[in-house]
């Protein structure tokens, strides 16, 4: 009787093993990544007829997204500094107008595994945050996904949330889901809300020579930007208002006062990190060019309409 029980311990156990590598094979073939490719130091992603650009020797950014060999974002070109997309601290009032090179500046180490494209920041020196930044294709859903970690090296409790930078040319137009409350800042006028959702259509004349911006909450997790006849939508996890950072928000646009880019921004949950703590958010980027049957206009509910069944893959 003894054996019996050890034997039926026994296959009890490897039945349990066979189904969690069966699960496992499940959750692993269900993921179809691009094939990252690395020339002189920049890593590519192709998916579909869109690739993404990533330069870890310049502070881990995302330089380019295309379609037709065209970049959606603006370069280094356009302004030395501020260009492509970045990750970085909220909020801004911790640490005004400079930023730790160590975060977006500096060389990131990276390495690929199971082809994503992993890159770790320094320690930075002022607050003592460490960020990765992991980035894939996925085929099935013809997308990018990006997983920011940002993470407390430092001996004291710290405050953060994550806010992704994205800059983008001039001349288009930025919607998303109205949330909670109104908008603020001096560009907050040059928003309109129709049908639930807030559009942005950028106007040079309308644009000061001032800092330009607006905070606003949102909804549904998504944001996009149309220049010409293609969009940029950006997929994220819905915070409520209250979870913003201090003197910040979820959505966030500004106008450069020199007019020559515009930020698209959002922003995640503002969270305590213990020293060694960290906080993990997940981005996805789609691009497309729009079909021709579907209205591009602003205020357009085809296009709306468009944006959501994309989000919802």
């Amino acid at each position: 009787m003894k054996k019996e029980n050890n034997d039926n311990r026994y296959f009890s156990t490897l039945q349990k093993l066979l189904i969690s590598a069966a699960l496992l094979c499940v959750i692993a073939c269900s993921v179809k990544r691009a094939v990252p490719e690395n020339q002189n130091g920049i890593y590519t992603i192709r998916v579909g007829e869109t690739e993404l650009e990533i330069d870890p020797e310049t502070g881990g950014k995302i330089t380019s997204l295309k379609v037709d060999g065209k970049n959606f974002l603006t370069g280094k070109e356009v302004h030395p500094k501020y260009w492509g997309s970045s990750l970085w601290p909220s909020p801004q009032k911790e640490w005004g107008g400079n930023l730790a090179p160590e975060l977006d500046d500096l060389p990131y180490s990276v390495r690929v595994e199971n082809d994503v494209i992993k890159m770790t920041s320094r320690k930075d020196s002022k607050f003592g945050y460490v960020f990765s930044k992991a980035v894939s294709g996925d085929i099935k859903n013809n997308s990018f996904k990006i997983r920011y970690t940002i993470a407390n090296h430092s001996n004291q409790v710290r405050h953060v949330s994550p806010w992704e930078v994205t800059r983008v040319h001039t001349n288009g137009f930025a919607f998303y889901p109205k949330g909670t409350g109104e908008r603020r800042g001096n560009l907050a006028g040059s928003a309109e809300d129709k049908d639930g959702v807030t559009w942005f259509v950028y106007d040079e004349v309308k644009i000061p020579a001032t800092h330009n911006k607006f905070f606003a909450d949102g909804s549904e997790g998504w944001i996009a930007q149309v220049n010409g006849n293609v969009i940029f939508i950006k997929k994220f996890k819905d915070i409520l208002v209250d979870k913003a950072a201090p003197g910040e928000s979820e959505i966030e646009i500004y106008a450069d006062p020199k007019k020559i880019y515009v930020e698209i921004e959002q922003q995640g949950s503002y969270e305590k990190l213990n020293p060694g703590d960290s906080l993990v958010w997940e981005v996805e980027w789609f691009l497309r060019k729009i079909p021709p049957t579907i209205n591009h206009d602003p205020g357009s509910k085809a296009l709306v309409s468009y944006v959501r069944e994309i989000v919802k893959m």
